[in-house]
């Protein structure tokens, strides 16, 4: 008997303390049976303790090691050596209905019977499922959290790049449309029209993947729209916003406002011949966008839907459950009046 040997008594002396463990205990006799195991061996196996009592341990090895187990368990028993518990074999135990536990095994050399008996072996059987499918779940959640990064810098650059070149690809085409003759001007206002269908197209996939929702992101992208506005009309809006507008905004309202604003922008740079204008922006009950200039005023008569612009503007609030409306200053100028509910 080697020093890690020890001998312990028959089955019929075995004490209650065993069933106290919090792992599966089972001592395997010389011939490879059973002869002894605790409540929460059985308990894992799904068999009555009675069941397992003398069967053959093969009755809890998977199939596919069960020709090979004698000669693994005979050739422990003669090193003679303790193999404590740990990660790094894939283990599993055979259950009643036939599905596989896996487990976690320590596993030592004993004497079964009288001294000097022949060796047998005890196992203690640890229940790892729950702890493999929580390193599953956080395996998972990883690889989520770095697919989130990656749809995020997708989503970044969209929205930092193309979205902005885009935008001022149509301030651009806006200011030409208004030194151009009528057909050619005409011709740029639908190129316009469909820069905006397309930015709408690009801020959709950018919401999709979850971007433009960063801190001052919303800020960010109305000063730019702002700062490229410059280059047309010859001078800068002022920008103005009150009350909880970044975290009241939805993406779907941000996309109708951005077009609406620059549209709003371009009219004023086509018609106003002003020399000032002021963006207010303001969230409560409803995100309102209202556009003022010192220009030239509209007429009290005047279709104000008559053209494009106004009633594209009009549409984008109305699609959600909003309105626009313009009419003009008291003393000179043309005020536009945007806005659309806050879904609750």
């Amino acid at each position: 008997m080697t020093q890690a040997q020890t001998s312990v008594p028959l089955l019929d002396t075995a004490t209650a303390w065993i069933d106290e463990l919090p792992d599966g205990l089972l001592v395997c006799a010389p011939d490879g049976r059973i002869s002894l195991l605790n409540q929460r061996l059985a308990d894992m196996t799904g068999y009555a303790r009675e069941a397992l009592q003398g069967e053959p341990l093969d009755r809890l090895v998977p199939p596919d090691v069960r020709g090979r187990h004698a000669d693994l368990r005979a050739r422990f028993v003669h090193e003679g050596r303790t193999r404590p518990m740990g990660p790094g074999l894939d283990l599993r135990l055979v259950r009643r209905d036939g599905s596989l536990l896996p487990v976690e095994i320590s596993l030592a050399p004993i004497s079964v019977g009288e001294a000097g008996a022949s060796p047998g072996v005890v196992a203690i059987v640890r229940d790892v499922s729950e702890r493999l499918r929580a390193a599953q779940t956080l395996r998972t959640a990883q690889d989520l959290l770095t697919l989130a990064q990656e749809r995020e810098r997708i989503a970044r650059d969209l929205h930092d790049t193309v979205l902005q070149r885009l935008f001022g690809l149509g301030m651009e085409l806006q200011a030409t449309a208004m030194r151009a003759e009528p057909a050619v001007g005409e011709r740029l206002e639908r190129a316009v029209d469909e820069i905006d269908r397309i930015i709408r197209e690009i801020r959709t996939a950018v919401f999709t993947l979850g971007s433009a929702g960063r801190d001052g992101s919303l800020g960010q992208e109305l000063g730019t729209l702002v700062a490229q506005s410059t280059r047309v009309l010859g001078w800068t809006p002022r920008l103005r916003m009150d009350g909880p507008v970044e975290s009241s905004i939805t993406p779907e309202i941000r996309v109708e406002l951005m077009a609406s604003l620059r549209e709003a922008l371009g009219n004023v740079a086509r018609h106003a011949n002003g020399t000032e204008a002021e963006i207010e922006i303001t969230a409560d009950d409803r995100i309102v966008m209202r556009v003022v200039d010192n220009g030239r005023g509209i007429a009290a008569d005047v279709d104000v839907t008559a053209g494009n612009g106004l009633r594209n503007m009009a549409e984008r609030a109305r699609l959600l459950g909003g309105d626009c409306v313009v009419g003009p200053r008291p003393v000179r100028g043309t005020e536009l009046t945007w806005w659309v509910p806050i879904p609750r």
